[in-house]
């Protein structure tokens, strides 16, 4: 039980940072494919068909702050070579604690990605990415409990070079794989959080853009029991509803991000509904809940630093039940990209169809009179 509760704990404090630390297996883009779970490729769903996805709402013309990210988001993917150190504090859920980490970047699909997460009583965690180029590796420790998985990396990446594969598709496997850094945190945040005010400042003296917003996108929000959040009404206090971002204005590095949440005006009945809708529980036993606050800095940013092949070296102990999940997920890519050929030709097909149903024009006969004999 403590195990889940504090897995849950840093789960939803991943997510709430742009599911790049961990991101929720039920986290979904609107509109992508159904997300795999963990160690599988996303499955294509036929627009219309049962599990697919909703039509979008139109969206709203991005703001000047909007904007500033999503230059962002394309210079920091552009990076070639980065490394920095990074620090989340997070006050939630009436517990307090700390995730450090380390972030390295390299040509030739080599990352490397470590966080130790301390703080909460009793309880210890490391959580541990790093690709080779050739093989990459998956550590979790939480407590005494251990897991190890791993993918050959080269054939997955080579499938994903097949033009038949959609980009979207695409960027949400590597994604999902764990070969992006903070350009998937500013676009999860990016489409999390409204941004509409925009300022100019200083950070160590580095010039940065201050940009600042309101939550508004809920899916995959769930309440500490797991329910899904209300689709509409205030924030509970645990989850964020502003966000304050800070980005270098030359690289578009997020240097720092504060997620908070606001006040409660009165008191939540927290207490858990049974059989018969009533409240379980005297009055006295609701909990007080205190607004949520995670703050996410990077620092000793470095581009294009220098690395060697120790820094992406990694093994399983001997004796490690390690799960290897590459099959399972050139399967599940092949089925995508059948799927997506095959919308394509089914597409090429309507659209040619589409002329040939054009009206053609046939000349009115003569009169009869007209005709000669």
């Amino acid at each position: 039980m403590r195990t889940n509760r504090f897995a849950r704990q840093i789960t939803l404090a991943a997510a709430l940072v742009g599911a790049w630390i961990a991101p929720p297996a039920h986290a979904q883009a609107p509109g992508a494919p159904p997300q795999p779970q963990p160690g599988q490729a996303p499955a294509a769903t036929a627009p219309g068909a049962p599990g697919a996805a909703p039509a979008e709402k139109p969206e709203e013309p991005p703001t000047e702050a909007e904007i500033l990210i999503d230059v962002a988001i394309k210079k920091i993917a552009a990076v070639k070579a980065v490394s920095a150190d990074l620090v989340q504090d997070v006050k939630m859920l009436g517990q307090k604690f700390q995730i450090k980490g380390r972030y390295i970047k390299a040509t030739g699909a080599r990352v490397y990605l470590r966080l130790d997460v301390a703080g909460l009583p009793g309880s210890t965690g490391t959580l541990l990415q790093v690709s080779n180029g050739d093989v990459l590796w998956d550590y979790q420790k939480i407590l005494d409990s251990q897991s190890y998985r791993k993918l050959s990396v080269k054939p997955i990446l080579e499938r994903l070079e097949t033009p038949d594969i959609d980009k979207t598709l695409r960027e949400q496997i590597l994604a999902s794989l764990g070969f992006t850094g903070p350009e998937a945190l500013l676009a999860g945040v990016r489409k999390a959080v409204r941004f509409d005010q925009k300022e100019e400042g200083d950070l160590e003296g580095k010039a940065v853009y201050i940009l600042k917003g309101g939550w508004r996108d809920r899916a995959g929000l769930v309440t500490p029991d797991q329910r899904p959040v209300p689709a509409a009404g205030a924030l509970p206090p645990y989850i964020p509803s502003f966000a304050t971002l800070t980005i270098d204005k030359e690289t578009g590095w997020p240097y720092r991000l504060e997620l908070r949440g606001r006040n409660a005006t009165s008191l939540i009945d927290t207490r858990q509904v049974g059989f018969d809708g009533r409240r379980i529980g005297a009055k006295s036993s609701i909990e007080r809940q205190d607004p949520s606050e995670l703050i996410l800095v990077y620092s000793n940013v470095q581009v294009d630093p220098a690395v060697n092949d120790a820094d992406f070296a990694f093994q399983a102990p001997p004796n490690a039940n390690v799960e290897d999940n590459t099959e399972i997920i050139l399967q599940s890519l092949n089925k995508a990209i059948e799927f997506q050929a095959q919308q394509k030709r089914i597409e090429a097909a309507n659209a040619a169809g589409s002329v040939l149903q054009q009206p053609i024009d046939v000349p009115t006969p003569p009169p009869a009179a007209d005709i000669p004999k």
